[in-house]
């Protein structure tokens, strides 16, 4: 598990361990970093990867027991399995799939994926050959083949190092620091945000220069409503996550 998780309760996750993905929603950094990685392998290899929902990423608490509360009931039902949540067994509803109970999914720390149309043979097959280069394994396989968590902690993979061009956030135990940069490159930084956003598809190398990033930068401007231009000011900032 990513240090920087010690000590949070799972589905209280703070915003600075929390990054955007493609398409929505959001992830911890470290499983953002190789989701996108691997997204972007798969891309070269002709196939799609996708979330199955904005929700099937990172899952705050409140998310969670509204899911879990619609699938599960007090009500005895008789064939289906239960669970145990707030000292009180619960049972599943027919035909509902299995949720965790709140505070208890790997979905709560921002480190599982549930991908998308998973079972269809060619992008199973590639799962199967592929997730591990990225530091992603199944919980339940073969049951729950689009479930993918992340299991490299803060050891990423060097598919994933690659991709990100070497940069990583630091590691910061949020309950007893506040959030920090360490020798961060903020032009690195920006061109990685954007490409996280899939605007950029450069190298991750700092010049900001370059029309590859001055197109990048304009393009999500205007995908936001903004000037179409390339200056990169507080509101670009902000919408990109960045500091």
């Amino acid at each position: 598990m990513p240090a920087d998780l010690k000590g949070v309760t799972p589905g209280k996750l703070p915003e600075s361990v929390l990054r955007p993905v493609p398409g929505g929603g959001k992830l911890h950094h470290r499983a953002a970093d190789a989701w996108n990685a691997m997204v972007a392998k798969a891309k070269a290899d002709g196939l799609e990867l996708k979330p199955t929902s904005s929700g099937d990423l990172y899952r705050s608490y409140d998310s969670q027991l509204a899911g879990f509360k619609s699938r599960y009931v007090l009500e005895p039902v008789v064939g289906t399995s239960t669970k145990s949540f707030e000292g009180k067994t619960w049972y599943l509803k027919k035909g509902m799939a299995m949720m965790a109970t709140p505070g208890k999914s790997n979905h709560n720390l921002g480190i599982a994926v549930d991908v998308s149309s998973a079972g269809e043979a060619k992008r199973l097959n590639w799962l199967i050959e592929n997730v591990k280069d990225f530091g992603f394994s199944w919980e339940v396989f073969p049951s729950e083949p689009w479930h993918l968590r992340l299991v490299t902690g803060d050891n990423p993979t060097p598919a994933v190092i690659a991709f990100t061009g070497g940069a990583s956030a630091p590691v910061v135990n949020l309950a007893v620091a506040p959030p920090v940069t360490l020798g961060v490159d903020p032009n690195k930084a920006l061109q990685q945000a954007l490409k996280n956003k899939g605007f950029y598809l450069g190298e991750i190398d700092g010049n900001i220069n370059t029309p590859q990033t001055q197109e990048a930068i304009k393009a999500f401007k205007v995908k936001n409503g903004l000037a179409s231009d390339s200056i990169v000011g507080p509101k670009v900032k902000e919408l990109l996550g960045l500091k």
